[in-house]
């Protein structure tokens, strides 16, 4: 398959079909044209790094599993183990997450009651001072 019918297949651009390659990820093979041609193996490696992708795994992340599994494969125990510590991570950022939204919340709820009852803004900086002193 050349690399305007995979870009088409998988719905993305050549240019990041070609971005994989200059990274390392896949190999095309060079026809005496100068063509890229994409064998089945190549064709089931981007399928993988797409999905991986789409699922929050990073190119460095990809790049490295690829390699460690190079002539062993991504057996299903492996993808299993690869997506729940993805997914511990995500759990990790959610909470994050969810503790920052409720200090902008708390800010904002403070910064509307000032401006309803006419204080002056706090100051964060003397603010946090004060608490360290006690």
């Amino acid at each position: 398959m050349k690399i305007g019918e995979l870009a088409k297949h998988f719905g993305v651009a050549a240019s990041k079909i070609r971005f994989l390659e200059a990274s390392g990820l896949i190999e095309p093979t060079r026809l005496p044209s100068g063509y890229r041609e994409y064998d089945d193996n190549t064709i089931a490696t981007l399928e993988v790094i797409l999905q991986a992708q789409s699922f929050g795994f990073t190119l460095d992340e990809i790049g490295r599993t690829l390699a460690e599994r190079k002539g062993e494969g991504l057996d299903r125990a492996y993808i299993v183990k690869m997506l729940s510590v993805k997914l511990v991570e995500l759990d990790h950022h959610i909470q994050q997450t969810v503790a920052l939204r409720a200090k902008i919340e708390q800010a904002l709820n403070e910064y509307q009651e000032r401006i309803l009852t006419n204080q002056p803004p706090c100051d964060p900086i003397s603010k946090s001072r004060k608490r360290s002193q006690k």
